[in-house]
């Protein structure tokens, strides 16, 4: 896995996050009890996430960008997944394939969340915000590993670590401005994605 970083401090965070991804030892649930239950943490799992994401993005806008209720879905970033899916092409994904779906966005929302709470600690080291952000990355590690677990269940093999890369104007925003309205997207998508990610898991449970 290769990352674009610059600064030790980036260095560091993007080493523990490779580590994160390769040490995932729990074993893969076997056979269709198995799996639903899984699907079952998994679906809890993403909720309290989304939760936590729906509560920190209103705090974040109010801190950082200066009304709780700000909005504005013009703003996008080409380096996050694409949130949009047409129903019936979501209905045609094979399980593999949407469980993989999740597993690779996931990481890419990951380095995107340690990224962003870097920028936090840059502006502000005893930054709650900063805090709040650390966990939501704990809460996404856990997702992935669950989503590695499940992956190797329906084929017998784990998933390929993919490469992650963040372009230079993510990691390095001009302004600080900027910084804070790439966190606000971040986060958007991010709790945007998690309600497509617990309707995956939904749909899976009912199969298995």
């Amino acid at each position: 896995m290769s990352f674009f970083v610059t600064g030790p401090t980036m260095i560091a965070a993007v080493s523990s996050l490779v580590l994160s991804i390769l040490a995932i030892s729990l074993a893969a649930p076997t056979g269709h009890t198995s799996l639903s239950n899984a699907f079952d943490q998994s679906i809890s799992l993403t909720k309290a996430t989304l939760q936590n994401v729906h509560t920190f993005i209103t705090n974040y806008k109010e801190v950082n960008i200066g009304s709780p209720s700000f909005e504005d879905y013009s703003l996008l970033m080409r380096s996050l997944p694409n949130c949009q899916m047409s129903y019936r092409q979501w209905l045609e994904m094979q399980d593999e394939e949407r469980l993989q779906q999740s597993w690779r966005d996931l990481q890419v929302f990951w380095i995107h969340v340690d990224m962003q709470r870097i920028h936090e600690i840059g502006q502000d080291e005893g930054s709650a915000l900063a805090d709040a952000m650390e966990g939501i990355s704990l809460d996404l590690r856990d997702l992935i590993s669950q989503l590695n677990r499940e992956i190797s269940a329906l084929n017998s093999t784990s998933p390929e670590p993919q490469d992650l890369t963040l372009p230079n104007n993510v990691l390095n925003p001009g302004h600080v401005w900027h910084s804070k309205l790439q966190g606000y997207i971040i986060f958007r998508d991010l709790e945007t994605y998690l309600n497509k990610v617990i309707r995956d898991f939904t749909l899976l449970k009912t199969k298995y």
